[in-house]
């Protein structure tokens, strides 16, 4: 976990670990003794280490996959792009600017490069349609 253990926690950070113990408890892995223990423990907590152990042995929920940090990088991408391109586009004209707009070439390119592999980085992520056998049986 990248936070400090130490970190005070807030009523909405209580009220997400409350959440995630009650749907620990639904799908069976507390029982009702476990469940109010921890949830004592989750409304007793002041630091981020006191909800931890509140949590301990218990799977953690993964972000959404809109949340995941590699989900940025089309940020980066774009970025990359625009240098790329701002470059050029300033090579042309601290050269005087003659002749034919040449940078539209390094544009058109890298415009093709970045929207290619946008598309292969979203294909690969796609997740399988509901009912779909993935080869696991």
């Amino acid at each position: 976990m990248d936070e400090n253990l130490d970190t005070l926690v807030a009523d909405s950070d209580r009220a997400t670990a409350e959440d995630e113990l009650r749907s620990h408890y639904d799908s069976g892995r507390l029982t009702v003794d476990e469940f109010e223990d921890r949830l004592a423990e989750v409304h007793a907590a002041r630091t981020r280490g006191d909800l931890e152990h509140a949590l301990r042995q218990l799977p953690r929920a993964e972000p959404p996959a809109s949340l995941r940090p590699r989900d940025v990088r089309w940020a980066s991408l774009a970025l990359q792009y625009g240098l790329v391109n701002l470059v050029c586009i300033a090579v042309w004209l601290f050269s005087g600017a003659h002749g034919d707009f040449w940078p539209k070439w390094v544009l058109l390119g890298t415009l093709v490069l970045y929207v290619r592999r946008l598309g292969r980085r979203s294909s690969r992520r796609a997740l399988p349609r509901a009912g779909q056998d993935d080869g696991d049986t």
